[in-house]
């Protein structure tokens, strides 16, 4: 339930970001097929926006995981997988983020998802790592009690008898 809990705020946290990047874009150009010469990035083209599908589909996951007991721990440590990979993309694209802000020396740059950074700490960006990096933690955690709670139920092979 842990991890759900963690992906749900995920997904809503980036979802909530694109909605406000998309109408920031659309007050601003007027649409939200327009990919070039943007006065703010079309949030198709942010890593926020990938980000969010990345949390999404995340999340499903973990429901069909909490949800049906039955699925192999196969399927969790996959989705483990899934969350180092959302989690490598979400930190490189902060830590990109954090070198432009270091880089500028004081003036404007604009984040992943088309905003100013003033602290670079406190942007969607860092934030959604965050949570992707949490989710991992408690990923690992859940298919590791998923696994010792598969060796507890298997008896081992030396205590069968043959009669």
């Amino acid at each position: 339930m842990l991890q759900t809990g963690v992906l749900l705020i995920g997904t809503l946290f980036a979802w909530w970001t694109v909605v406000q990047d998309y109408l920031r874009f659309f007050n601003y150009e007027g649409t939200i097929f327009k990919v070039q010469d943007c006065i703010f990035p079309n949030p198709v083209t942010t890593p926020c926006f990938w980000g969010a599908w990345a949390f999404l589909i995340a999340f499903v996951w973990a429901v069909r995981i909490q949800r049906n007991a039955s699925l192999p721990k196969a399927s969790q440590r996959n989705l483990v997988l899934f969350l180092i990979a959302g989690t490598l993309f979400a930190w490189f694209n902060n830590v990109r983020d954090l070198i432009s802000f270091y880089g500028a020396s004081g003036a404007s740059v604009v984040g992943c998802s088309g905003q100013l950074v003033t602290n670079p700490y406190t942007t969607p960006c860092f934030i959604g790592a965050t949570l992707f990096l949490l989710s991992l933690v408690v990923g690992i955690v859940t298919y590791r009690s998923m696994r010792g709670a598969t060796e507890r139920i298997t008896p081992p092979s030396s205590s069968v008898r043959s009669f």
